[in-house]
């Protein structure tokens, strides 16, 4: 029989989660490399987050514990995944998703590229900032460390994605002739 106090308990992790919800997908969702890798790490982190629920005194620190927890299981997950190896990521990048539009899809996959290349602190930082939205000091909180190391991750960060992505773009633009295939001739 489940007890008032276990209740209280669910909806509480529950009102708390609602709010951070999407901010932890993207998260999680930006710090590997595809959609079912992010939903088993976000399931995990759910688990743990709701497990240890009643070592959080106050409800304004959910965010922190939320994502300290999620940042953990990441590099565990990213620890393993080195000693053992990945599962066929050209099999899974087949698999289409109706969600966007393929340009869409296309800038998508190009950023979380150029996020894969930069180094892992410095791109869980750019992710937390840019992409969940959570302030310096959250991620100061999450990663350990000091406030103007969080502000340096983040600046350097930015700045190898910007590089990464006009290097690719770069690559991406054909070369235009430099004079016209086609002449205009008067018909008269």
């Amino acid at each position: 029989m489940i007890s008032t106090t276990d209740i209280d308990r669910q909806d509480r992790f529950l009102r708390l989660y609602e709010l951070q919800r999407n901010a932890l997908w993207r998260f999680v969702r930006s710090m590997v490399r595809t959609e079912h890798e992010a939903e088993d790490l976000v399931s995990e982190t759910i688990l743990q987050a709701y497990q240890a629920l009643h070592r959080l005194h106050d409800d304004k620190a959910f965010v922190s514990f939320m994502f300290t927890i999620a940042h953990r299981i990441v590099r565990r997950y990213q620890w393993r995944r080195k000693l053992f190896g990945s599962y066929d990521e050209v099999a899974a990048e087949a698999i289409a998703d109706g969600d966007m539009l393929p340009d869409e899809l296309a800038d998508v996959a190009v950023l979380r590229e150029a996020l894969q290349r930069l180094p892992a602190r410095m791109r869980e930082a750019v992710v937390l900032f840019d992409i969940v939205g959570l302030t310096l000091q959250e991620i100061c909180e999450v990663q350990g460390g000091t406030l103007s190391g969080v502000k340096s991750r983040l600046k350097r960060g930015r700045e190898a994605l910007a590089t990464l992505l006009r290097a690719n773009a770069a690559a991406a633009v054909p070369e235009v002739p430099a004079t016209p295939m086609f002449t205009h001739q008067p018909i008269l």
